[in-house]
């Protein structure tokens, strides 16, 4: 079994351990099928992809005896579970990305969890929001999605990244809409399509990211 967090924290509990353990987005869990084991969500809203393939195939996964391993997701695979998040469930295209993830873990294998947990979160968070540009991101309904609380994710989000979770959305929405300019978009069309409410917005971010206006973008200003 494959576990894969998709939103909000996951606890499991292998046999032979007496506590409860925190899987989050961001990484994955396997068991092999002969090893005892309980999952459950830990919060309201949550949402997991669990893929299921024979032991033989996800061996190499596992340390010698153990017979379960929590680790990174390879990043081959991020691009396939943004593509898995957006299709309704149990449609071919589901089912077909779910069939290609699991080929991509039988070759790639887990990442080794960081020294710091956070490390991990964080990633998954910046590629949450790197992911989703067209949408807004309130920073509680954000953390409830990681598990975390926006205290703990603004904190650790800095701690890695040494910026702030706005002023690194900023900046993605700026790069993005340089991009959409560059290639003839409109700047009202262009600020719609990363979560702005109008042109003014956009100028103001691009004044404090680039030191120049839309406009200058368009034209090729330095």
């Amino acid at each position: 079994m494959l576990l894969v967090p998709r939103q909000g924290r996951m606890l499991f509990q292998m046999e032979g351990q007496r506590a409860l353990s925190p899987i989050r987005p961001g990484e994955a869990l396997l068991v092999a099928p002969e090893v005892g084991h309980r999952t459950r969500a830990a919060d309201a809203a949550h949402r997991h992809i669990v893929l299921y393939a024979p032991g033989p195939r996800l061996g190499r996964w596992l340390p010698a005896r153990q017979g379960w391993r929590l680790g990174l997701l390879p990043p081959a695979m991020r691009p396939l579970l943004a593509y898995r998040d957006a299709l309704p469930d149990g449609c071919d295209r589901a089912c077909l990305a779910e069939r290609l993830l699991l080929e991509e873990a039988v070759e790639t294998g887990p990442e080794p969890a960081p020294a710091q947990h956070g490390a991990a979160v964080v990633q998954a968070i910046a590629e949450h929001l790197r992911t989703r540009l067209h949408e807004p991101h309130a920073l509680d309904q954000l953390a409830a999605r990681f598990g975390l609380s926006c205290r703990q994710m603004t904190r650790l989000f800095r701690r890695h990244l040494g910026t702030s979770i706005a002023d690194y959305l900023a900046a993605l929405r700026v790069r993005e809409a340089t991009r959409r300019i560059v290639a003839g978009q409109g700047i009202l069309t262009a600020a719609h399509a990363v979560e702005l409410a109008s042109p003014s917005h956009l100028a103001r971010l691009f004044r404090r990211h680039t030191g120049q206006a839309p406009s200058e973008a368009r034209s090729g200003t330095r």
